[in-house]
């Protein structure tokens, strides 16, 4: 580890070290006979210094991360400060041709500091919308990193539809997908639910269980509607006309799933890339309630140790379904470094894949979270090229 400095009044990056000059993101350090008061301990490897990594917020995060309220974010940037990393949080019109403005955590003050640093080495996108990820400044943003070959990370978030088409142009996955697609009318409903008599139809783009529903077909035009906020009987399904025109929608085919102690369960899988291949990083376990439609918290689920059903699941198969959509992924959305995966498990002990996300919440379980600091700080030291 060296000991380098920012000053404010110049905006440069400098050392003390006489050893030569160190690389810093895509600039230089500066050599000076003394640092400034804004110093940080950094690794030193081959001539770098670092990782510089960037994080992309949105603009209504950087209030609430200066105030204290964004602590998943602030133990993030802790945690590859205490490894010798520097991040510079800025939102997407903060990234210029050639530097980021943003702000900069000081460990010795215990706050951020607006400041500038060279492009970084890789950038972590954490900016909270679709509609944001869309728009001018970010695609700006995205364009500037890309011209310069520093990896975003995460480039954008995933809609169901897209991840079932992504996977499935593997056939090695095909074992693993539930019959999924797009409904964008009453009519496509009900031949879905001809066909499988109990199905899943869920926004394209949701989140959390929200705008998920599942319909059960009755004798006749009827069916058993149940949501997350309860149920209903349908004497048609063209009550659900509103709904399909007001978003997107899927439909997924119900599978049989495996009970624990008469309940339902699924898995919560967190990977990231590692050493040039995707990897478990932790398994959760969320429990469906005795009346709820689905296993997330959110929605009455609760926390289960994954101790408790390990000896139900195939770990290899587990591995390779993970290896092989981490790769399908990337080729289509850009280098995903970080996914997590909603994973259904059968009678039969097969998997089924419900929905994989770019942007993994907070996990329950404080070894997972643990676990994934190590895995993100490995992860951008190895995209800085500092991997020990």
């Amino acid at each position: 580890m060296i000991v380098i400095g920012y000053r404010r009044d110049t905006g440069e990056w400098v050392c003390k070290e006489a050893g030569g000059l160190y690389r810093f993101g895509s600039g230089q350090l500066v050599f000076t006979a003394s640092l400034p008061d804004l110093t940080f301990a950094v690794r030193a490897q081959g001539g770098r210094v670092g990782p510089l990594v960037g994080i992309l917020v949105s603009e209504s995060s950087i209030p609430a991360l200066l105030g204290g309220r964004k602590p998943w974010l602030e133990t993030v940037i802790r945690s590859f400060h205490a490894n010798g990393g520097i991040t510079i949080v800025s939102t997407a019109a903060g990234i210029g041709e050639k530097t980021v403005s943003g702000y900069v955590f000081v460990p010795a003050l215990e706050r951020f500091v607006e400041s500038f640093t060279p492009l970084p080495d890789a950038v972590y996108n954490r900016v909270k919308s679709r509609e944001e990820e869309q728009s001018e400044p970010f695609q700006t943003a995205a364009a500037r990193l890309a011209a310069r070959g520093i990896p975003l990370v995460n480039r954008s978030f995933f809609r169901k539809s897209d991840v079932y088409d992504t996977l499935r142009t593997d056939r090695r996955l095909w074992p693993y997908l539930l019959p999924t697609a797009l409904v964008d009318t009453v009519d496509d409903v009900r031949a879905w639910l001809d066909q499988y008599s109990c199905i899943y139809v869920k926004q394209d783009s949701g989140s959390r269980g929200n705008g998920l529903f599942r319909l059960t077909a009755l004798p006749g035009a009827a069916a058993i509607c149940e949501s997350p906020r309860g149920q209903k009987r349908l004497r048609a399904l063209d009550e659900l006309a509103p709904l399909l025109q007001s978003c997107r929608y899927i439909v997924q085919a119900a599978a049989d799933t495996d009970t624990w102690n008469g309940r339902r369960y699924d898995l919560r899988v967190l990977a990231h890339w590692q050493r040039g291949r995707y990897t478990i990083t932790g398994v959760g376990v969320r429990l469906a309630g005795t009346q709820s439609l689905t296993t997330h918290t959110f929605h009455g689920g609760t926390v289960l140790p994954y101790t408790e059903v390990k000896e139900r699941i195939d770990e290899q198969a587990l591995g390779q379904l993970i290896a092989l959509s981490g790769e399908r992924l990337s080729e289509r959305f850009g280098f995903v470094g970080e996914f997590s995966a909603d994973i259904g498990v059968g009678r039969e002990r097969q998997l089924y894949v419900y929905e994989m996300n770019a942007k993994p919440m907070v996990f329950d379980e404080p070894e997972i979270e643990t676990q994934r600091l190590r895995r993100l700080n490995q992860l951008f030291a190895e995209l800085a090229h500092l991997v020990p």
